[in-house]
């Protein structure tokens, strides 16, 4: 048994150590050229809490502890200044950043794959993270510059690789460190210009460096615990079009008046720059959908191609795929939140995410026949489609409309089908109860009346009496035959016993291969309401073929056969058993013979074997359409 998971000692250490951190700050100050300490506890302290958080959702031990670490070593550095250990500071402080922290951030996968570049990853980052501990004692600027590059650039190394090699959430995980870092750094970069030209005093600057050194733990937290509570897709994307819109404004602006200022002599008067303000704001729109389409290209794919969007449907349509790949398919090549098939009024298939966000609507025709409708979500801040986009809609509505069409022949159909099986049921159980209640006792009477025939001839009576008895074996034998065929339409402890009963008559003497005899639980409702023929009969071959493939095939002893009622209109036939299913099972003709018999009626089957054993599940629908 394996020792349960107690985070309790772990959040309690690091909630002592930042607290006694925070003392060191107010009893022992530091000094004006140690203040990065502020820092430290700044950076420690929100690791700490990031630690104590994906400790608490969910458990990854490997950057967790990790982060646990890098708290521990920022906090700790306060109390070794304190205590005269600068260089000790300086090393925990170093080391955190530089090993411990980027070591985190490269383990918010947590099946990280295996791959040769990110170990190399791993043991650069720590080769080059005690190279700039070791320049910041011994107060090498150039070797510390150095080091510094070359544990950023393996950092970025190590997250493309990361970015290449994963998919999913956890490209998502890696999209919000690529957040947080990209974030810090330009937050970084802006403060070092503020600096040069502003007047702002050191403890703001470290404060101020703090707070932007804390968006990388928290996109590290958010990446662990719920990388999809947001799209970071989008949330990069708004941030990258705004970062850009505000660049190129600020850069037409600016150029367009030292060009004024150069070619006239003079800056521009009053009036110039509200005109140059007003035609940035006149651009500023359609600019800003070009950046948009560029951005969205890069993260969510290229534009829509209506040929290979129509390629790929048409694969998908062609090898009978479901409709929600078929959305799935077209909502990647659009690059969409979502989309929706309608038909009749009711939603069949969606792919992404459906909400109330503004949408259009492609009506499906197929003959001139309305099939049903394509609604496509539109991205936020969009009123209508692009036109790359508008043009695939245009282009794949035709095959859309004519596969929906398809399918609902197709259901149509089935249910025909359906309807064909049930009368056939109904008519074999009208067959049964005629033949046996009308021709079956009429032939009981010829043979008494040849039994009388016998005793009342007196003429010849030795060869009337022979002629006589061969006549009443023949018709005994004609009443034995039709009791086979009456029997053949339907099983006849259907209708003696009932349902449960007639399968529980068949599955209690049934053996295993190897002899021992086959224990079936069979659990049902007290009472099952009057069942349609075809339904009955459905399930009882179905629950009988299956618990005779468990005696014939199964390595268990033991089996259970469960009827039920989950709603009203369905009834659920389960079997399973207790063997081993070392191999995937290969259809047989009792595996194909039960398929049939259930979707005729329209109802479903499936089989799941798993090492412990198998079950087979049948879902027959209660009100076949008439």
């Amino acid at each position: 048994m394996t020792a349960r998971y107690r985070p309790a000692p772990l959040w309690a250490g690091l909630a002592l150590l930042t607290g006694t951190a925070v003392a060191s700050l107010w009893f022992a100050p530091p000094s004006a050229s140690d203040r990065w300490v502020i820092w430290a506890v700044m950076v420690g302290g929100c690791l700490a809490v990031s630690c104590c958080t994906v400790t608490a959702r969910r458990r990854v031990p490997a950057a967790s502890r990790l982060l646990a670490v890098s708290a521990g070593g920022l906090l700790s550095a306060p109390l070794a200044l304190a205590v005269g250990a600068p260089s000790l500071a300086v090393v925990l402080a170093v080391l955190a950043s530089t090993v411990t922290v980027p070591l985190a951030a490269l383990r918010v996968v947590e099946a990280r794959p295996a791959t040769r570049l990110l170990r190399w990853a791993d043991g650069c980052l720590v080769v080059t993270g005690a190279g700039c501990a070791a320049a910041s004692v011994w107060g090498n600027q150039a070797a510390l510059v150095a080091a510094g590059i070359a544990s950023a650039t393996t950092m970025c190394t190590g997250t493309w690789v990361l970015f290449e090699v994963t998919s999913g959430d956890d490209r998502r995980r890696v999209l919000w460190l690529v957040l947080g870092a990209a974030a810090a750094t330009l937050g970084g970069m802006l403060l070092f210009a503020a600096e040069n030209s502003l007047p702002i005093s050191p403890v703001v600057a470290v404060v101020a460096t703090g707070t932007l050194s804390l968006l990388l733990p928290l996109t590290i937290t958010v990446a662990l615990v719920a990388p999809r509570r947001a799209d970071v897709r989008a949330v990069i994307r708004g941030a990258a079009v705004l970062i850009v819109m505000l660049a190129l404004s600020a850069a037409v602006y600016e150029g367009v008046a030292a060009v004024w200022e150069l070619a006239v002599g003079a800056p521009p008067g009053k009036g110039t720059p509200a005109l140059l303000a007003a035609l940035i704001a006149a651009g500023y729109q359609p600019v800003r959908q070009q950046v948009e389409a560029s951005m969205d290209e890069m993260l969510f794919g290229r534009s829509a191609d209506p040929v290979e969007t129509l390629t790929r449907l048409g694969t998908h349509l062609t090898a009978g795929a479901p409709p929600p790949l078929w959305l799935h398919t077209l909502r990647t090549t659009l690059g969409v939140p979502g989309i929706a098939l309608r038909q009749d009024g009711a939603t069949i298939a969606t792919a992404g995410t459906v909400d109330d966000r503004p949408t259009t609507l492609t009506t499906l025709r197929a003959g001139g026949e309305h099939v049903g409708d394509l609604v496509v979500y539109l991205l936020p801040g969009h009123l209508r489609l692009p036109r790359s986009a508008a043009s695939v809609v245009e282009l794949v509505a035709a095959p859309l409309a004519q596969a929906l069409h398809a399918a609902r022949l197709s259901e149509q159909l089935r249910v025909s089908r359906g309807r064909v099986v049930t009368a056939l049921e109904e008519e074999r159980r009208r067959m049964r109860r005629d033949l046996h209640d009308g021709l079956g006792p009429t032939l009981t009477g010829i043979a008494y009346n040849a039994d009388a025939a016998v005793n009342l001839i007196a003429t010849d009576p030795d060869r009337a009496v022979q002629t006589l008895r061969g006549l009443r074996a023949d018709v005994g034998d004609a009443i034995t035959e039709i009791r086979r065929i009456v029997y053949g339409l339907r099983p006849r402890d259907l209708d003696e016993l009932g349902l449960v009963d007639a399968i529980r008559q068949r599955v209690d003497h049934l053996r295993c291969a190897d002899g021992r005899p086959l224990d079936v639980t069979i659990t049902a409702p007290d009472g099952l309401p009057p069942l349609p023929a075809a339904v009955e009969v459905a399930a009882y071959r179905m629950a009988v073929e299956a618990v005779t493939n468990i005696a014939r095939h199964s390595g268990g002893a033991t089996a259970s056969l469960t009827l039920e009622l989950p709603d009203a209109a369905s009834l659920r036939v389960s079997v399973a058993d207790t063997g081993r299913c070392a191999e995937p099972w290969t259809p047989g003709v009792g595996i194909q013979s039960m398929h049939e018999r259930v979707e005729q009626i329209g109802g479903t089957l499936t089989i799941r074997a798993t090492p412990q054993g198998a079950t087979i599940t049948a879902y027959l629908p209660l009100a076949i359409p008439a």
